[in-house]
């Protein structure tokens, strides 16, 4: 079933599409939804959607990873994958767990306050309606 995604170029143009395809909808969560949790949960899913666009277009089945054992006395970059996409995608998503959870924090913290989410209800700078 999965036969045809050996070839790179085609495995490449589906992980492509479904990026933008998920993208899209979180795009959509954001600027639609009122509720603050769910915006900030739309922002999480179009993160997740670029972590996957960028470690799904550097993704290569004919390579091995870049760690030494028996057979192999040295590396070789012709047959090994580059581990800096990986390494690079690791941090960002600490930093993006890191930074949701201070921002659903103030979302909490917000709702104790005030006593709604809504960002159209948000009035608090004291503008007259």
């Amino acid at each position: 079933m999965f036969d045809a995604f050996g070839s790179s170029a085609l495995l490449h143009q589906a992980i492509t599409l479904l990026c933008f395809i998920i993208f899209g909808v979180a795009l959509f969560g954001v600027l639609v939804k009122k509720n603050l949790f769910n915006i900030f949960l739309a922002f999480s899913i179009a993160e997740a959607a670029l972590f996957l666009f960028f470690i799904g277009n550097h993704y290569a089945a004919q390579l091995q990873a870049p760690i030494l054992f028996e057979g192999l006395s040295r590396f070789d970059p012709a047959v090994m994958v580059d581990p800096l996409p990986q390494a690079m995608i690791l941090t960002t998503i600490v930093i993006g767990i890191a930074v949701l959870a201070l921002a659903l924090t103030f979302v909490i913290r917000y709702y104790k306050l005030t006593g709604h989410m809504r960002i159209d209800e948000m009035d608090e700078l004291g503008e007259d309606r």
